[in-house]
């Protein structure tokens, strides 16, 4: 019988462990690379083929971020079938992988189970999104010419931005302060206020309206309230 060849990619030593010791209990799956950093990827895939790549979204601060990886992955890899897992896990985030080349997104938060049945899904050719996140993916594109544009352009810009813009939005968003957000992330209101003006300029808003009016892509479909300035 032959086995399904998988390799992975996550900069957690106890990440890598874990799915390593589940994955090799598939009796038709052989784990063949199993890598800390991007650039030991490249030189292990071109070593050592997969067939199916996990790949985790957000690796540290000195490697590429997903997007450009991804890229990279299907110009020199074009057989190997990519599958995000990240506990980055928003709709923005999602589409973008997809249309840069991967061929599934799963949480970091779903059972082992459920990724033995992506990793099989997306090794047959298949598109894997849980039912929840593609009616997500879906709502979030699901308008008309030049709003869906917008709609795209917009999910693009937000993944754009690091992981420390990203939680600031979100907790704005949610109706935080520059100071509750500080003290929830223990950084000082300055370094708070920065990466707020930092998002803004990525995300080409200038205003909090204007950041209401996306809020949809950031959250995936949630109301479009906007606030009052």
């Amino acid at each position: 019988m032959k086995c399904l060849q998988i390799a992975l990619l996550d900069d957690h030593a106890i990440v890598r462990h874990g799915l390593v010791s589940r994955l090799v209990q598939e009796s038709d799956f052989e784990v063949v690379g199993v890598y800390a950093r991007s650039r030991d990827l490249m030189a292990g895939l071109a070593a050592v083929p997969a067939e199916v790549l996990l790949l985790d979204f957000v690796l540290g601060p000195h490697e590429q971020d997903g997007v450009m990886l991804i890229r990279a992955l299907r110009v020199k890899f074009p057989k190997c079938r990519i599958l995000v897992f990240s506990t980055h896990y928003d709709a923005a985030t999602v589409i973008l992988a997809l249309r840069v080349g991967a061929r599934g997104f799963i949480s970091k938060a779903e059972d082992m189970n459920q990724l033995i049945s992506a990793v099989r899904l997306v090794a047959s050719g298949g598109i894997y999104l849980t039912p929840d996140m593609a009616y997500r993916v879906a709502e979030a594109t699901a308008t008309n010419n030049d709003g869906e544009e917008q709609s795209r352009g917009d999910a693009l810009r937000f993944v754009s931005l690091s992981a420390r813009e990203q939680e600031v939005i979100r907790c704005y968003l949610a109706g935080m302060s520059i100071t509750d957000i500080a003290e929830k992330f223990r950084r000082s209101i300055k370094t708070i206020s920065s990466q707020k003006s930092s998002a803004f300029r990525k995300l080409g808003v200038v205003s909090n309206n204007e950041l209401f009016r996306i809020r949809h892509i950031i959250e995936g479909g949630g109301d479009r309230t906007e606030p009052i300035d």
